[in-house]
């Protein structure tokens, strides 16, 4: 049973994987990545106002140099007006220095700061549930300890897995909910068997032909190609007789579709975060005694085995 949930849907739709990290880790590189790019532009933008203030240095001497120089009796005011004016600019570009982004590195900082301090917090407060004594302060090497360790213990904790059982165990729910939830997948893997068995134009059951496959490649007499090409063939069939003209494949993923709308009705969004982490496609776990394709899995092996 277990080797049938493993290989079969599941071969259908493989999605990647992601597993959980440390809240507080996480938030502490996030903001170490900003502060980095802030002080880069920082660095920038000083280089920059250092060459602009610079070049208004120049030209003011430049004007200043020219002032009562008019010739033939030109009025030299209108260059005594333009010094008076670049003097001013001069003035608040040096009075203003970059203070801006100043502040903005000075506030990332805090926030860095803050965050550890929250980590060390919740550190404290751990050592105290556990019956420990925490120390008063906490060393950068102890506070980084303790930040692995919470990231190791969240990624067990999020550890892909298609066992259902060892899912739920994960997430904050009733059992009521819990049994909501297998019912919902159970009900998905039904009408998949259902749609899978449905014959095609030239009299196919691509039920009985994906199990086949899988049973063949467990034993070594069929490969990946073997399977690719039925899938392909699932992807690109259209089911007989429906109206809007629908590949099995698509069929398949309404299905699927309809079990993750039930599902996130009774699940948090953390929870169904929880749920993804495991595995991504919700239709494919593992739900023991009771799966739709274990009694067909069995008559075909009998059937393979019997033929040998």
């Amino acid at each position: 049973m277990n080797r049938l949930t493993l290989l079969a849907v599941p071969a259908l739709l493989a999605l990647p994987l992601v597993t959980g990290c440390n809240q507080n880790a996480s938030e502490i590189e996030r903001l170490n990545t900003e502060l980095s790019r802030q002080k880069t532009l920082q660095a920038d933008a000083e280089a920059r106002w250092e060459a602009d203030r610079d070049g208004l240095r120049k030209d003011l001497n430049d004007l200043r140099n020219k002032v009562g120089q008019g010739k033939d009796g030109v009025d030299a005011r209108p260059l005594d007006e333009s010094v008076q004016d670049m003097e001013r600019r001069l003035a608040a570009m040096e009075k203003d220095g970059g203070g801006k982004l100043d502040e903005r590195v000075a506030v990332l900082e805090g926030k860095v700061e803050g965050v550890r301090k929250e980590a060390v917090e919740a550190a404290k407060a751990e050592a105290g549930k556990m019956g420990g004594t925490a120390a008063p302060g906490m060393t950068q090497a102890e506070l980084d300890a303790y930040m692995e360790k919470k990231a190791a213990e969240a990624a067990e904790a999020n550890k892909p897995t298609k066992n259902l059982a060892e899912v739920m165990a994960r997430l904050s729910i009733s059992d009521a909910e819990r049994e909501q939830i297998r019912q919902s997948i159970i009900d998905c893997k039904k009408a998949q068997l259902e749609l899978l068995e449905t014959p095609t134009a030239d009299g196919r059951n691509f039920a009985e032909e994906l199990i086949d496959v899988i049973i063949k490649s467990q034993d070594g007499k069929a490969n990946q190609t073997d399977v690719t090409k039925l899938f392909l063939e699932i992807t690109s069939t259209k089911v007989p007789g429906d109206a809007q003209g629908r590949t099995y494949l698509q069929v398949i993923e309404e299905a699927k579709q309809r079990n993750r709308d039930a599902i996130s009705k009774v699940l948090s969004p953390e929870d169904q975060k929880k749920l993804t982490n495991a595995h991504a496609d919700w239709s494919e776990f593992e739900i023991g005694e009771g799966d739709p394709f274990g009694a067909l899995y069995m008559e075909r092996l009998q059937k393979y085995q019997a033929g040998k």
